[in-house]
């Protein structure tokens, strides 16, 4: 989902290319990593330590993110070393080259206990056959939500996770919300969010008046905020709106934000309050949809997606979008504002 706020403003227009890497000032570079998705990059950044540069976010492991990494290396660091990697969360584009990268030069992991511990468990899940049964919490998230069969086989067949996930480090540094972590000659304090993901990691500099923001704050889309199988009885999204006042509190809004995805920007207290609204208004938009006093007329978190999106979806996307309307639902449920109901195996919701 695309917002644009007005108040934002995009100091460096053209992104780096292939093998390049952009100097936001001495301290902090900017390069790109190619996805094989939609959203075809993610940005990942360059931080001067002692003795070389640190890594913030890798990629998605693959042959082209790989030798991006390599021509990288070879020609934009300045002839020194990478000293160490960081991660802001567990999803394949952030965290899919940390072990190859962390192996390759011997250098430490450093992310939250949360992420470092999901992405074990995510990549371990996906290793051998005997792992990759759905637990029967997990067939009744899809029996509950109305997820077709047809989709739901679709995306237990995808065994992608450790194939985007290079082999994980047997070890990490854990970051901590508040630690102060010494790169080079500045500071970055560690803020960590829920709602994206279980303990996202934000690294916000006050002396170089920078935020890398990674997924908790785009200048243009909106992160996948869901209900996932494992969590089936989450609000992720009060976690979200919550992380939104947590990170207006923190960081001043005079920052350059170097986010996961587009382009760095300015004008992070707008941006934030653009994305909460955003929610608000889906909120809105869910409740008349199931605005019908009758409980015959009461629909699953499927039919309300069809209704919600209004277009073809593809398995995986669609996955992503019943995941985000539940989380929708869940956050009205706990507010009294609707109800829902187990009919079969299938919950309807309506109004309260």
């Amino acid at each position: 989902m695309s917002l644009d706020c007005a108040s934002k403003h995009y100091p460096f227009q053209t992104p780096p290319g292939q093998g390049e890497a952009i100097a936001i000032n001495e301290q902090v570079k900017w390069l790109r990593s190619p996805l094989p998705l939609s959203l075809n990059h993610i940005n990942c950044y360059l931080l001067r330590d002692e003795g070389g540069w640190c890594v913030v976010d890798t990629g998605m492991n693959g042959d082209a993110a790989r030798q991006q990494w390599l021509d990288v290396i070879e020609t934009q660091l300045d002839g020194e070393p990478i000293t160490r990697v960081i991660v802001t969360h567990h999803h394949p584009d952030h965290v899919g080259l940390a072990g190859w990268l962390c192996d390759t030069h011997q250098v430490s992991l450093y992310t939250t206990e949360a992420e470092y511990l999901y992405t074990c468990a995510m990549n371990a899940a996906s290793g051998d056959g005997s792992r990759n049964a759905p637990y029967w919490e997990v067939t009744r998230y899809f029996n509950q939500t109305g997820i077709s069969e047809t989709d739901r086989n679709a995306l237990l067949d995808n065994k992608d996770y450790n194939h985007l996930v290079s082999s994980v480090p047997a070890a990490y540094h854990r970051i901590q919300d508040g630690d102060r972590i010494q790169i080079g000659s500045q500071q970055w304090e560690a803020i960590t969010t829920r709602g994206h993901a279980p303990e996202h990691l934000c690294l916000y500099c006050r002396e170089l008046d920078i935020l890398i923001s990674g997924d908790q704050v785009l200048p243009e889309i909106t992160s996948n905020v869901s209900v996932s199988p494992t969590v089936p009885e989450d609000n992720p999204l009060d976690d979200w709106l919550q992380a939104h006042d947590k990170m207006a509190t923190r960081v001043p809004d005079s920052v350059l934000v170097l986010p996961a995805h587009q382009l760095p920007f300015t004008g992070l207290h707008g941006r934030l309050q653009e994305v909460i609204e955003h929610h608000r208004e889906r909120l809105d938009a869910l409740l008349a949809l199931m605005d019908q006093p009758n409980s015959s007329q009461r629909k699953s978190a499927q039919q309300l997606t069809r209704e919600m999106f209004d277009k073809s979806l593809e398995p995986f996307q669609n996955f992503l979008a019943v995941g985000e309307v539940v989380a929708h639902l869940h956050y009205l449920l706990a507010e009294g504002r609707t109800k829902r109901e187990l009919i079969g195996q299938v919950y309807y919701y309506g109004r309260s």
